[in-house]
């Protein structure tokens, strides 16, 4: 394998080290034409942090396109599938008298998993209001519903101090991991 000169010392010599057995993504990619700005099996955290920045950006660029094209691919896959088995799965489910749920369709060779996911929500007016009478009645509400109380970090902020510093006890921040956006001095925002 020959180095790439516009890697870093550190890439260029994990560029010249034996040749990796490609994975099932690198076999797709070279079969696509698709081309990573650097060798895709020749990256590691240790040699992303020595890469110039110049092929970081490029890295993210590539990686932006290919979420992007892949959530397309993984939308029309998706699809094709329930344009496929959605109506016999349906009705293996409704003939169960469920209308979610999982069910298998045989497809030739194929055991097909079609699984329906439920979401329930629920309507918050009438849970208090349900909540006052339960507690009314001078039943305990707490044994039926569960209630999860939450602030608003823009409203927090906008009070004032006197009203936060009563809150803070049962605030906690929990940082994010941090998002790095990579641009040439200069280029804007």
């Amino acid at each position: 394998m020959q180095p790439n000169t516009a890697l870093s010392p550190a890439l260029a010599a994990t560029a010249s080290a034996t040749e990796l057995t490609p994975t099932p993504l690198a076999a797709a990619l070279s079969q696509s034409g698709v081309h990573l700005p650097i060798p895709f099996l020749d990256l590691s955290p240790q040699v992303i942090r020595d890469l110039r920045l110049e092929n970081v950006a490029a890295l993210q660029r590539f990686i932006a396109e290919a979420k992007s094209e892949l959530a397309t691919l993984a939308a029309m896959v998706q699809t094709g599938l329930e344009m496929r088995y959605a109506d016999a799965a349906k009705a293996q489910l409704l003939a169960q008298g469920k209308d979610t749920g999982t069910t298998h369709i045989e497809d030739g060779d194929f055991d097909i998993t079609v699984e329906v996911d439920k979401t329930v929500a629920w309507d918050q007016a009438e849970l208090s209001s349900k909540w006052d009478r339960i507690s009314a009645s001078g039943d305990d509400p707490r044994q039926y519903i569960t209630a999860k109380f939450s602030v608003s970090e823009s409203r927090f902020k906008a009070w004032p101090e006197v009203l936060r510093q009563q809150f803070e006890s049962a605030r906690t921040v929990t940082p994010g991991k941090p998002k790095f956006v990579l641009r040439r001095a200069g280029e804007g925002k």
